[in-house]
Order: structure tokens, then sequence, then C-alpha cells
């Protein structure tokens, strides 16, 4: 359900294999996609109904946005045949895998899908010429945006309301990973367990050590929309430097606390929201927008920090906003 990109394909030839792997590596770094390298073996494998001797595949995982599924460019290694990163293990050592990959871009946007599809044309004219692109908007073959906002809003709308007749006053669901607790109605009432005192002096605290540590400078974290886009640009300066090399140091930590704090209260002022204490992830955001999205600002934080500026706080900002703008819209009474 949603919009997707579905791609094939093959490069026989090991070195221009070896330069796609390595183009699509600066691609994604230009892009500030995050990238990791693949590469497995297993004793037996079949695709469709050929049978696969010690497959070896190997290749890149590249994701463009946090609500956007990977895309994977992974060879196998006898035939230079793209293969899907879903891999189905078929026990015994035999792995099933197939060469139609398949991404899902609906819950990222328009822009994400456009990149998608940017990539996937750059890399059939350099690398694939066969490179076979089977996209559902249509925007691969036309290039219209207005088009390809149109497709998505038809496919957000079909997806709720499927959501809609079966989701029950006060069920927690997700919708394009992100959580959401249906709004209780006057015969379902749950207890909102807002934060005590002391907990709020330490949500306090915690922003206030990142303002007071990285404000100025041309850095302003005051809760407004201007200061998501200053988190990002205070994470890419530390990308730059290093300062969280490991994302398990106590500094790395430290600064996702205070990022973490910064954000959620900056989403809290411009979306609307309220702060609970949960006994498993700790402070959260509950009824995002007022439309019961649920946000850990803190898992984000820690997240950019580990993962890169696919991460952006500004693309969980425009995710969360334009969900609840959706959700408003089309009440779930």
């Amino acid at each position: 359900m949603g919009a997707s990109l579905g791609f094939s394909g093959r490069q026989t030839e090991p070195t221009k294999l070896e330069e796609a792997i390595s183009w699509a590596r600066t691609f994604a770094r230009d892009m500030e996609w995050e990238c990791a390298d693949v590469s497995f073996e297993r004793s037996r494998g079949v695709m469709g109904t050929q049978p696969l001797e010690r497959p070896q595949i190997a290749g890149l995982s590249l994701t463009p946005h946090f609500a956007c599924e990977p895309v994977p460019l992974l060879f196998l290694e006898s035939t230079g045949q793209l293969v899907d990163s879903v891999v189905i293990d078929e026990g015994d050592g035999v792995i099933r895998v197939e060469p139609q990959v398949m991404v899902k871009t609906q819950f990222a946007g328009a822009a994400v899908h456009a990149e998608v599809c940017g990539f996937l044309a750059e890399l059939r004219q350099r690398f694939i010429p066969d490179l076979q692109v089977d996209d559902e908007t249509g925007f691969s073959d036309d290039g219209d945006e207005a088009r390809l906002q149109r497709y998505l809003d038809t496919c957000w709308d079909r997806l709720l309301e499927e959501i809609r007749e079966v989701a029950e006053p006060g069920d927690r669901l997700e919708i394009g990973g992100i959580p959401v607790q249906v709004p209780p109605t006057d015969a379902y009432v749950e207890t909102q367990r807002g934060l005590d005192e002391d907990q709020q002096r330490i949500l306090k605290e915690l922003e206030l050590w990142l303002v007071t540590r990285y404000g100025g400078f041309g850095l302003e974290f005051d809760r407004s929309r201007s200061a998501v886009e200053h988190l990002d640009l205070l994470m890419h300066e530390s990308d730059q430097e290093g300062w969280c090399a490991d994302p398990e140091d106590e500094d790395a930590e430290r600064l996702a606390h205070g990022l973490g704090a910064a954000f959620g209260s900056t989403v809290e002022m411009l979306l609307g929201a309220r702060w609970e204490a949960d006994e498993e992830e700790g402070f959260v955001l509950a009824d995002v927008g007022g439309v019961g999205l649920s946000l850990n600002p803190f898992q984000v934080a820690a997240d950019r920090i580990a993962h890169g500026p696919s991460r952006a706080f500004a693309h969980h900002l425009a995710v969360y906003e334009d969900l609840a703008r959706r959700l408003r819209a089309r009440p779930w009474e």
C-alpha cells in the first residue's frame, strides 16, 4: 500500500560493477543519504526457478530519508544481476532472492521519491543500460511533480480511509512507522500521564544545557521553526568535526539528551503535544498535532547522531507536520 519504485537489471562487467558501487557511494555522500556496505555468501540459493550455487551478494544499502525504505544496490557477483535486499532464508543454508527490487517511498514524500528516481536514471545512464524502472507514480517517465504529488495524496487518502475502517478508539498502531494512538471518545477515557515537577525540571535542565553549551554564534534554539534547522546545523558541524564518532560515548549521549529535549520542546511548541514519562522509552511526546501521534525526540536525536543527515530533525518535523495535517483534515470520528 502506498507509492513504490521497482527496478531490475544487471551489469556483467566486473570493472563497471565496481565503478557503479563507487559512484553510488559518492552520490549518497553528496545527497546526504545514509550508506552502508553489504556483503554476504551462502552455500546455496534460488532466484525464481534458477538454482544458485554459493551465491555471493555485495553492494550498498542506501537510505535517503528516515521515512523511506532503503534503496538496495546489491549485485549477485556471479552474474551481475541486481537483487532485492529482502532475502528469504529457506533453511539448510539455502536463500531465496528476487531480481525485482522494490522500494516504498510513500512516507518520505514527493521530493525523496524524485531523488530516488534521479539516482536510478543516472545509474542507468552511466552503468546499467538495461535498467528497467517501474514507477507506479509515472514520475520516472514524465517528471511531472504536480502529478506525483496528486498520486501520493491519493495513496494517503486510501491508506487513512482503510485504517479508519478498522481502528477503534484507544487503539495503538503505526502509520508509516510513526506510532499513533487513536484518540479516545467520551465512552473511552484514558488517564493522561503528564510529567511531575522533578521530571519537568530534568527536561528543562537538559534543554538549557544545549542552549548554554552551543547557543549563540548564529545558532538559536528558541523553539521556533528555524531552531529545528539550527539543530541540524549543529549536527552538521558535529559530523565535520567528529564530535560523535562513537555514538555510545558519554559526550555523544549527553549531546543526544540535549538535542532530544530541545527538539521535543520545539515540536511541542510548533505542533502541540504533551510530555509523558514512559516506563520503557523515558520522556516522550504524546498526542502530537492533537491527532494522537507519538514521538520519542531522544531516539530521533540518537538516530541522527548514529546515522547522519538522512535522520535530520527537519525531516522528522516535516513528516509529523504533514501527517498531522492529513489526520486533522479527515478526523478519526
